[in-house]
């Protein structure tokens, strides 16, 4: 039996092994910066953007710190004001954005971080930056996609109410803007207090 744990531990991606490198006070002050970065200033994210790519070179191939780089990278493309460096920040962005869910595997399913699925909880990130990219980027249905996947997801129930709440929330944002009141009017009802 050690020898199976041994070889299966030898053959885990080093996304797995690296989200476990992280204790879940790195975790709360990566989600903190994060979310803080994402609704602050150019500045805030410019240093949370610094802040993630040094976390990267200790941990490249952790699957939760390139979603978070790639979103505040796309972020940063509503903070200049060249068209060609807001192109230059959604490429960047998109790309990062783009190999996590390529990456995506079982692991990322059966991983919890607070009694979520790192794969829920990163395709809420990513789900959540393409919903504000502007529409002439045609990643609005990519949004729709990847919150329709957490959404059927057998773990998406299973999650902690806050990211269930999250989610419903941003379901009904997403009909209301798609002027579908009969899905926001369900999404809203879900919502538990």
């Amino acid at each position: 039996m050690k020898t199976f744990f041994f070889f299966l531990f030898l053959i885990l991606p080093t996304s797995f092994v690296s989200v476990y490198a992280m204790d879940d006070r790195q975790i709360t002050e990566a989600r903190d910066r994060y979310l803080a970065a994402v609704n602050g200033s150019r500045n805030q994210v410019k240093k949370a953007i610094k802040h993630f790519e040094k976390m990267q070179v200790s941990a490249p191939y952790n699957s939760l710190i390139k979603a978070y780089r790639g979103s505040l990278e796309s972020v940063m493309a509503t903070r200049v004001y060249m068209p060609w460096s807001k192109m230059k920040y959604v490429d960047l962005g998109s790309e990062k954005m783009d190999d996590v869910l390529d990456d995506m595997t079982e692991i990322h399913d059966v991983t919890s971080i607070k009694g979520t699925s790192l794969s829920l909880y990163i395709k809420s990130s990513i789900a959540q930056t393409y919903y504000r990219y502007p529409r002439y980027l045609n990643r609005y249905q990519d949004a729709k996609d990847i919150l329709n996947e957490i959404l059927e997801s057998p773990q998406f129930l299973n999650s902690n109410l806050i990211f269930i709440n999250t989610i419903y929330t941003f379901a009904a944002q997403m009909a209301e803007n798609d002027d579908d009141k009969e899905k926001q009017t369900d999404f809203l009802s879900k919502i538990q207090w």
